[in-house]
């Protein structure tokens, strides 16, 4: 039996580089996500679409590896966005960047994401996966951020 389990994040965070800096580093898709914490692989299926496999996790005897395809689009210069895509995968993620000047060594950059993952738990475990999904995204999430500050700002 499995569970859909709901998570959703939107963050901004000010750098010190240039605008074009960071969307040239963003729209890198195989350079930027080899930054997000717990990735297995990333695989580009062509057509800028990525499946994303993360690592597996484990408790309480059960385990479970995240997969998803997302097809990336971006606007040239401030916008990357990603949406689901056909494929494997026991996940939909969606989500996207923005990227907002701040004089010309400065800018601003939003990251939202919302994923529905599938997990293999009882109806009754429910509560308790969820709670430990949302936990584990938030932290990789802010891990992953503070990891393109910093890389950004070196």
């Amino acid at each position: 039996m499995a569970v859909d389990i709901k998570v959703s994040i939107d963050k901004k965070f000010d750098v010190a580089c240039s605008a074009k800096k960071a969307f040239d580093q963003l729209v890198d898709v195989a350079s930027t996500v080899t930054m997000f914490p717990k990735l297995d692989k990333i695989v580009d299926l062509g057509d800028s679409v990525w499946r994303w496999e993360m690592a597996k996790i484990g408790a309480a005897g059960i385990s479970h590896q995240v997969k998803y395809t997302v097809k990336y689009s971006n606007n040239g210069s401030s916008t990357i966005d990603w949406n689901p895509a056909p494929g494997e995968g026991n996940a939909t993620v969606s989500g996207g960047w923005v990227i907002t000047a701040k004089g010309d060594k400065a800018c601003t950059i939003g990251f939202r994401s919302t994923g529905e993952f599938e997990m293999p738990v009882p109806r009754l475990m429910k509560g308790i996966a969820e709670g430990i999904v949302k936990s584990e995204f938030d932290g990789q999430v802010s891990t992953f951020l503070d990891r393109i500050k910093a890389k950004l700002e070196s």
